[in-house]
């Protein structure tokens, strides 16, 4: 029986978060600063002396805020 192959599924690709979104890394909050190369985005947070500090991560190990932030 000769049919059709079966379509490829692509994986889709994932999407950059929004520059100055809040998100969630790990226990912090952070806001989106610029994207860098490699699927990665300069993020921006609060340490706990209240300085505050910028670092490269990955856009898989963001998550989305959900609901209220207080």
């Amino acid at each position: 029986m000769t049919g059709s192959p079966r379509p490829r599924r692509r994986r889709q690709a994932p999407a950059c978060p929004p520059i100055g979104a809040l998100m969630r890394y790990s226990e912090r909050t952070v806001r989106v600063i610029a994207e860098a190369s490699g699927q990665r985005v300069i993020i921006e947070s609060v340490d706990e002396d209240g300085r505050t500090f910028r670092s490269v991560v990955k856009w898989s190990n963001l998550i989305a805020l959900e609901g209220q932030l207080f």
